[in-house]
């Protein structure tokens, strides 16, 4: 069954699209189960900071509305989950899971865009830090937010642009990849990131998921509802993961997680 855990709607600023459009075009493409994970609100304790890449705790309301009215409407067509794509920032972690419990969320994926509680990083996006120091934070806080039990999935696991020790890269996301496969968490191949040329998927990575034995998905991470035409770069996942031993879990596979 062709699924996708990963799309994001107009509200995070960055994505095109009505939230209709993503539906009909998943189901002209033959997806049978579309899950809404546009990047969540959060509670942020500095006065006056908020990022500009993902809604605001008051549009999430819109956001829930609008999903669970299609789920009704395309309930006949394809299975639609609601969703977040959640940083794991300690600081507002209990204001978050606070909110996903009140819109009664079906789920929620991990995407660890930067560490600490955000602001208080600098705001450097992963994907442009390099060195040894900031991979150990990553995944210090990636197991941490991970042991909470409430992420479904971790999106892009490979994000960091490691440019430092290659044995401290492998002993690091090493231990990413075991503690992931303990908890029975999948990893995310992303298929924007091939697409925007990103540094992820890393083939390092995925080396390492495959001798770990790590389960696997393919995340579309649709910004634009023509994405889900785009089996080209769902068959490089695909055959990343098949070259490291690796295939994509079925739906029906996947411990879909409630995030509270």
């Amino acid at each position: 069954m062709l699924y996708n855990l990963h799309t994001h709607t107009t509200r995070c600023n960055h994505a095109i699209g009505e939230d209709r459009e993503y539906v009909e075009a998943a189901i002209k493409k033959g997806i049978k189960v579309l899950g809404f994970s546009d990047h969540c609100p959060q509670f942020f304790k500095k006065k006056g900071y908020y990022s500009h890449f993902r809604m605001k705790p008051d549009i999430a309301y819109d956001y829930v509305e609008s999903v669970k009215s299609l789920k009704k409407e395309y309930q006949n067509d394809i299975k639609i989950l609601l969703g977040f794509e959640a940083e794991y920032y300690p600081e507002t972690f209990e204001a978050l899971t606070a909110l996903t419990k009140e819109l009664d969320m079906d789920y929620m994926i991990m995407g660890e865009h930067l560490i600490g509680n955000e602001y208080d990083e600098d705001t450097v996006y992963e994907g442009k830090r390099t060195g040894d120091d900031f991979l150990i934070k990553y995944v210090n806080q990636v197991i941490e937010g991970l042991e909470t039990g409430v992420y479904t999935y971790i999106a892009h696991p490979d994000i960091p642009f490691h440019k430092g020790n290659p044995l401290v890269y492998s002993e690091q996301m090493t231990r990413l990849c075991t503690r992931a496969k303990e908890l029975d968490i999948p990893l995310e191949t992303n298929m924007l990131g091939i697409y925007d040329k990103k540094c992820y998927p890393c083939e390092a990575f995925w080396e390492i998921a495959g001798k770990v034995g790590n389960k696997a998905v393919i995340g579309f991470d649709a910004h634009t509802p023509e994405f889900f035409g785009r089996t080209d770069l769902y068959n490089q996942c695909f055959d990343l993961l098949k070259k490291n031993g690796l295939e994509p879990m079925s739906f029906e596979e996947i411990n879909i997680r409630k995030p509270y």
